[in-house]
């Protein structure tokens, strides 16, 4: 509580902006919370707290100094830009997405004009992360889920393939001699993202101190994810070869399904070691 009081005293511009950017999410929460899936909801808030926190221990650690004539100027730019979308007429998500692309501009265009340009780029990604991602959770959940069923469909016909076996596939679908496969949004790891993600985040924030190696691996969450359902699908294949139609049940299906989480997981953090080796090589020298 004292850390707490100390940074609203002492930093309160970075305290406001912290507390504005989760009220947005939080309400922005509310609709998937009503339609019961608040596993999802829970897992972005966190994410969001998480992102809001490394944010303000970020501006607390720096001196804090006023904004100068070229962080006012970009921020009257910010909110001219602000305006523009409100002579766009879109209807839908893409008039949605255009209304949410003016607030991000109106909000940082209020940090640049109070803060500088410095803290605008410390609050890029938690702002985008409350005000775009979790608005439109759905939206970007389903844009991904096609390309993640996409490759892993064909990354595991390959790898079939290679092991000898006759296999065909078409879009999101595995045709072999006795079994097709249809990789649904369920089978593409979609559900399972926004907990990798909070999992990928916080290991890389414990195995790196750097922003350009945290970004960078970061960059492995989705191959890493893509991957693991390409090893999922061969196995369930592989298996089905050996055991039958019982593979094919919810049992089996759940427990590749943690299977494809454990494996994904390993490869992030295997990825993640590679990198931290060098810098600790270097302490060494």
């Amino acid at each position: 509580m004292k850390n707490i009081s100390t940074l609203l005293l002492k930093y309160p511009a970075s305290a406001l902006y912290g507390a504005a950017l989760f009220a947005v999410a939080l309400w922005s929460s509310l609709p998937a919370f009503a339609g019961g899936a608040w596993d999802g909801a829970l897992v972005d808030l966190v994410m969001a707290a998480l992102l809001i926190q490394s944010m303000t221990r970020k501006i607390s650690a720096e001196k804090q100094e006023k904004s100068g004539k070229i962080d006012r100027i970009a921020a009257w730019i910010l909110v001219a830009c602000a305006n523009i979308p409100a002579f766009v007429m879109v209807d839908g998500f893409a008039g949605n997405l255009v209304k949410t692309f003016a607030f991000v501009l109106l909000f940082f265009g209020f940090i640049c004009y109070f803060n500088g340009c410095k803290l605008l780029l410390k609050s890029l990604i938690p702002t985008l992360w409350c005000c775009v991602f979790i608005p439109f959770h759905e939206e970007f959940m389903l844009m991904a889920s096609y390309p993640l069923r996409l490759s892993a469909t064909m990354l595991s016909a390959f790898l079939l393939k290679v092991c000898g076996m006759e296999v065909v596939y078409s879009g999101s679908s595995l045709h072999l001699v006795d079994l097709n496969i249809a990789i649904t949004d369920a089978c593409s790891g979609i559900n399972q993202l926004d907990a990798f993600i909070l999992i990928a985040y916080a290991a890389v924030r414990m195995l790196h101190k750097k922003l350009p190696v945290q970004l960078l691996h970061i960059a492995f969450v989705v191959p890493s994810i893509i991957i693991a359902n390409t090893v999922r699908i061969a196995l369930t294949v592989w298996l089905y070869k050996l055991c039958g139609e019982v593979i094919l049940g919810k049992f089996w299906h759940v427990t590749l399904g943690y299977i494809q989480i454990v494996i994904a997981f390993a490869i992030f953090i295997a990825i993640g070691k590679l990198f931290a080796a060098k810098p600790a090589e270097e302490e060494k020298k």
